[in-house]
């Protein structure tokens, strides 16, 4: 009877701790998440270790590369102007200074002849009308203030005819002299541009052929290995010099001939001006007897 009590209690106690086994039973597979959980946060880790120094690595590299290239800025705006003197050699250095002279000369000469007032001869009239009415002083006073040539030949021509100790081939000389002084003047320079004109084709063509037997002695190096690439290479190099030449002539040529033709317009208005001083009694000038009768 005892053993029979006993096996009842020992169900009932078994019955009654059953679901709080089960209970405890249902969190077992923790340890295995935690471990999973775990072992995701050392794959983590340890990725971001390892990508860490490549990371590094790139910003250094990136760093390095990019400070070079700010401070070859400047050199790489000038290199076209660099490699084009390179590619065309002494004679492209030679073109680009007559360039400069070129230039040079036409800027002085334009601001000339605006300052000495060239082409601006409005005042001959005035002056021979004063000269008309017996007032060779005044006109001679007002010509003397003027910078136009034009105007300084009028006055050394109307100053020799005032003068009565000067016969008219006295002053018919010394106004041919500072006709002449007023022509050197204007054309001062002009025979520089004419040169560079003339010479800065002929240089273009010089560098061209040096450049050419240089590009055919280099395929003879070859032999039979020449690539197109580098032929036409070597042939666009030398046409650079032809192209550079004609470049400067052109203007050069240009201003040359504005100019020169501004001189002689100006020479011929000299001697027109100077003409009228001498023939201004024939303007009002009675007719002869004959004349009359006819």
């Amino acid at each position: 009877m005892k053993a029979i009590m006993a096996a009842a209690g020992a169900a009932i106690l078994f019955s009654a701790a059953a679901p709080v086994w089960a209970q405890d039973a249902d969190p077992i597979p923790e340890p295995a998440e935690t471990v999973e959980a775990v072992e995701t946060e050392a794959e983590t880790t340890e990725t971001e270790t390892t990508e860490a120094p490549f990371t590094d690595a790139e910003a250094i590299a990136e760093a390095a590369a990019s400070e070079p290239a700010e401070e070859a800025a400047p050199e790489t705006a000038l290199s076209p102007v660099m490699r084009l003197l390179n590619a065309g050699g002494p004679v492209i250095v030679i073109l680009a200074i007559l360039a400069v002279l070129a230039l040079g000369v036409g800027l002085v000469k334009f601001v000339q002849f605006i300052y000495l007032g060239v082409g601006r001869n409005g005042f001959v009239h005035r002056m021979v009308k004063l000269i008309k009415d017996g007032k060779d002083t005044e006109a001679a006073d007002a010509l003397e203030t003027k910078r136009n040539p034009v105007a300084r030949v009028m006055a050394a021509s109307l100053r020799g005819k005032i003068n009565p100790q000067m016969s008219d081939d006295l002053v018919r000389e010394e106004t041919t002299r500072v006709a002449q002084a007023q022509l050197d003047g204007l054309e001062r320079g002009l025979a520089l541009l004419s040169l560079i004109a003339t010479i800065a084709p002929l240089l273009g063509l010089l560098g061209t052929v040096l450049g050419m037997i240089e590009a055919f002695q280099q395929m003879e190096t070859v032999g039979d290995r020449v690539e197109p690439a580098v032929l036409a290479g070597g042939i666009w190099e030398a046409l650079l010099t032809t192209a550079a030449g004609l470049s400067v002539a052109i203007p050069a040529a240009v201003f040359f001939t504005w100019l020169q033709r501004a001189v002689d317009v100006e020479a011929q208005r000299m001697e027109d001006a100077a003409t009228q001083v001498f023939t201004v009694p024939l303007y009002d000038a009675e007719p002869t007897p004959a004349i009359a009768a006819e």
